[in-house]
């Protein structure tokens, strides 16, 4: 009887092994490109969330009247506050990102009729239809969360709230991009720049000045400027995008 060694065959071990390389390789390259030079590239928002946490609105209810009377730009239904923050956050961040990663955003109303839009007038699309249907090197969701840590804080650091006998709140405010490029649906790059006050923010008119059609001037740190959610907005956008350079 004669055996015969199949020198093809190759051990299961051995094929896994070929299975994680190539998906370290993979892995890789979506990694790599994260870091690759951006500039003057062309990107399409193909969608835009801004989340505004029930304890923080809560907290804020003695605003209300004052938050009716502040203008917007859409009919607000029963989110004025979302309203009121939506459009002030995504353009700022739209600048900063223009002038800082020297990319080109194009206008939110970019796919015309090819896809959904929200109350807002943002677009309200997945990555696969926003592929499909644009025409840009890139394509990038934000997903902004305002949310009160006033709770966990007083627990943690009481000694923040020493002394203040007036309405405070503790918030924080997240900014997340991911991006794709229009080779396919897996994200190529996670931007995330998050922010808390120093200190409790007091409950008054100045916490949304900046979002109230008023302007609000960022002055150097030096100044000890009093802070409020403007100025929070603007950490946050720095830190989203040092999230990208830093990587």
């Amino acid at each position: 009887m004669y055996y015969t060694t199949n020198y093809f065959h190759k051990p299961n071990h051995i094929m896994l092994t070929k299975k994680s390389i190539l998906f370290f390789l993979i892995t890789l390259l979506a990694t790599s490109i994260s870091a690759q030079y951006i500039k003057n590239k062309q990107f399409s928002l193909y969608n835009y969330n801004l989340t505004v946490s029930k304890d923080f609105v809560e907290e804020i209810i003695e605003l209300e009247s004052f938050i009716d009377n502040i203008k917007t730009y859409n009919d607000p239904g029963n989110e004025k506050l979302n309203a009121i923050l939506v459009h002030i956050i995504y353009y700022n961040l739209k600048d900063k990102l223009t002038q800082e990663l020297e990319i080109e955003i194009l206008p939110i109303n970019t796919f015309m009729r090819e896809v959904k839009y929200d109350d807002n007038g943002y677009p309200k699309t997945n990555i696969r239809n926003a592929i499909r249907k644009g025409d840009s090197r890139y394509y990038f969701k934000v997903e902004a969360q305002l949310e009160s840590l006033t709770k966990k804080k007083r627990e943690e650091s009481p000694e923040l709230f020493i002394d203040i006998d007036y309405p405070v709140t503790y918030p924080e405010l997240t900014i997340t991009i991911t991006v794709n490029n229009k080779e396919g649906i897996i994200p190529v790059a996670k931007w995330i720049g998050t922010t808390t006050p120093k200190y409790p923010l007091a409950i008054n008119k100045y916490l949304l000045k900046g979002f109230d059609n008023t302007d609000m001037i960022i002055e150097p740190a030096e100044k000890l400027q009093k802070d409020n959610l403007y100025l929070m907005l603007d950490r946050a956008i720095y830190n989203t995008i040092q999230d990208h350079i830093n990587k």
